[in-house]
């Protein structure tokens, strides 16, 4: 999930969201890779990213080739060149990343998601029993994306983020709020942090995508209906959980709940730092490719 999440989840809890009318298949295939790349590669990884993130939030991992790996992405409606024309369904991206892995039975399988990813990439691991497999999930959405809890830490921070802009335009409130995601409130009153989070907000100024309405529906709907059931016992140690231990988003309990369901029950936390760390924490891709690659 980007920052606009809890915005897009508050927006929708208040102006009611029908149940969209996009199939949970598109015309084309949300999987984006380079063939000759996949062909002679040993080792697949396949990135899912949140909703309404581009797959280039994955860019830390591009030096994951430099040790036998070939970079699938899967793409969400409406990003990074795939159509609108469909939902997003939990289920249906596991089965599609799960259908991928089984036309290539003698590659090793590699599966990284964050925020809404990380419960595709845990339902497409179980699918995926007897490969040499392993999935790591950063900052993942708990059950029904949070529920009210999620939403109403989200709204208490918009209306402070408000507080501090001194207005409610739209722009300067969501630039303080972003600031929040990026260290979690604990870096608001540290020094350091709240320096390096207004340079990173200002750099960030205008990229930050403002899904409509279609969009919101076909990203979220789904998750919010979504609830993990307990991984078989084979499953569990192949799955490791990531999560910036000031995540303002989900919080360290969340994320316990996921992990103790989906894998050993531990979560690797990160102090200091939000629920951006593929922006603010690049060092997790580097510990995600060591536990992919330990034996």
């Amino acid at each position: 999930m980007t920052p606009r999440f809890l915005l897009v989840l508050i927006v929708l809890a208040l102006t009611g969201c029908g149940a969209p009318a996009l199939p949970p298949r598109g015309a084309e295939s949300p999987l984006a890779y380079d063939r000759a790349d996949v062909a002679r590669a040993p080792k697949l990884a396949i990135l899912v990213p949140g909703a309404f993130a581009s797959g280039s939030i994955f860019a830390p991992a591009g030096t994951w080739r430099d040790a036998g790996y070939a970079l699938v992405y899967y793409r969400l409606p409406g990003l990074d060149g795939l159509p609108l024309d469909h939902a997003l369904r939990i289920e249906t991206a596991a089965d599609t990343i799960a259908e991928f892995a089984r036309q290539h039975p003698d590659k090793k399988i590699r599966l990284f998601g964050y925020s809404a990813g990380g419960p595709i990439v845990i339902e497409a691991a179980r699918r995926l029993e007897g490969r040499d497999i392993r999935a790591a999930a950063l900052a993942p959405s708990p059950d029904h994306a949070g529920g009210i809890r999620t939403t109403l830490r989200g709204t208490l921070d918009l209306i402070g983020a408000a507080r501090r802009a001194g207005t409610f335009d739209r722009d300067a409130v969501w630039e303080e709020y972003y600031r929040v995601l990026l260290f979690g409130r604990a870096g608001l009153a540290d020094p350091e942090l709240a320096e390096l989070s207004r340079r990173i907000a200002a750099e960030q100024r205008g990229k930050i995508l403002v899904p409509d309405r279609e969009m919101a529906r076909a990203h979220t709907r789904d998750l919010r209906q979504w609830r993990l059931e307990p991984v078989p016992d084979w499953l569990q140690p192949r799955v490791r959980i990531y999560l910036g231990r000031e995540d303002p988003i989900f919080s360290l309990d969340q994320t316990l709940a996921v992990a103790q369901k989906a894998g050993d029950g531990g979560v690797y936390a990160y102090p200091r730092q939000g629920h951006l760390m593929f922006l603010t924490g690049p060092r997790v891709f580097d510990d995600v490719l060591a536990f992919f690659e330990s034996p």
